[in-house]
């Protein structure tokens, strides 16, 4: 690459985050048709990886899940099967994240060659409001993850592959893998074909002059990594535009730290599994919590009620006590107050708690209340 081209191709991508600018990590790209046709958790179809060290030291290489490198807790990026996902846009008339997710499989259903019961939409909104939307078989990401989950990664990320190239307005890119060209035309758009070396794909070919009829016709197309023999003059003079050649990898060149679209979302998102398994629960949930408000309130109520008795029996005592007693300065508890002032009254007038007097006082309407008896007359002496 001359030094020309080097500039331009650092300029193409001026706001992309470098991935050697994070921690360590491991990116794996599924080929296509993994597991396909095999039981998951069986080894599987040889998988390209790279180990990137903390330090920033990386490794690369191909093989089954057994052979990958020890990551320990180091996240792990899947890049799913290009092929295995439908990349598509849409614009809808709403904002709500729970309308948008019931609308999605009505309105791409034009789009969709299966039943939308049986398919995942993920997506993400755009700077101008539309969606970039993402459509996989809900069985294939459940095969990877069980896979995966039981080789002892726990992905972080499932993105298509696709979206892995690095990409800046103005350009489109693509990488050889395997017998496929992968390309990428937007932040979370592209699709893939069968590859030629000496000329580009028709589908490619196709696409391209499509676009070029709009204001959206890329600058340049940029290929990472092609194989031995790829003839850049020929696919420029095809295609009508400059094909330059990146002969690093599309994994080494710097690009978006994080996937542009994550396919774990909704049910596939980190504890979706579980909310899954807990959706039978919500209506007893649901009663749980009227039980738990309505005996909240009622207890409330009923508290507030026993206060208010008890304030207004409070202020009753008060006032008497003062009536009775108005030398009292502080009152603190009004029954044992009136008690003592009491007990004061009836030693002044000599009389004491063991007089015949006071034990008539009290037994006098004890015997009045009893219907068997009849109090006629009552003699002290």
């Amino acid at each position: 690459m001359t030094k020309t081209l080097k500039t331009k191709v650092n300029a193409l991508f001026p706001r992309r985050r470098s991935r050697e600018s994070g921690g360590a990590r491991l990116d794996l790209l599924l080929p296509r048709d993994w597991l396909q046709t095999e039981i998951p958790g069986a080894p599987g179809a040889p998988i390209l990886w790279r180990w990137r060290a903390r330090l920033g030291e990386t490794q690369s290489g191909q093989g089954t899940l057994e052979e990958l490198p020890n990551v320990g807790s180091a996240p792990v990026h899947v890049w799913t099967p290009a092929t295995e996902t439908l990349l598509t846009r849409i614009t809808l008339p709403t904002r709500s994240r729970a309308k948008l997710e019931q609308a999605l499989p009505y309105a791409l259903e034009e789009q969709l060659l299966d039943d939308p019961a049986e398919l995942h939409f993920a997506w993400r909104r755009e700077n101008d409001g539309s969606l970039s939307v993402a459509v996989t078989a809900k069985e294939r990401i459940r095969n990877w993850l069980a896979s995966l989950q039981k080789a002892g990664l726990k992905p972080a990320t499932f993105c298509p592959a696709i979206l892995a190239l690095p990409w800046s307005p103005d350009c489109w890119s693509a990488a050889f893998v395997g017998d496929e060209l992968l390309v990428r035309t937007g932040p979370a758009s592209g699709f893939t074909c069968m590859h030629s070396i000496d000329e580009p794909p028709a589908l490619l070919a196709a696409n391209l002059k499509q676009t070029q009829q709009s204001a959206r016709a890329p600058e340049y197309f940029i290929v990472f990594q092609p194989p031995v023999g790829f003839r850049a003059d020929a696919w420029s003079a095809t295609l009508g535009v400059p094909v330059r050649v990146e002969p690093q990898a599309f994994w080494d060149v710097p690009g978006d730290s994080e996937p542009a679209l994550n396919l774990l979302q909704g049910e596939f998102a980190p504890g979706g599994e579980l909310r899954q398994r807990l959706r039978p629960w919500l209506p007893a949930a649901a009663m749980f919590a009227l039980w738990f408000v309505g005996t909240v309130t009622f207890d409330t109520v009923e508290w507030w009620r026993l206060h208010q008795l008890h304030t207004e029996y409070a202020r009753e005592m008060n006032s008497l006590l003062l009536s009775a007693f108005p030398e009292t300065k502080t009152i603190l508890d009004p029954a044992q107050q009136m008690q003592r002032g009491f007990d004061a009254l009836q030693a002044r007038a000599g009389l004491r708690a063991h007089d015949l007097l006071p034990l008539l006082g009290r037994a006098a309407p004890a015997w009045q209340s009893e219907p068997r008896a009849r109090l006629r007359a009552l003699r002290y002496g």
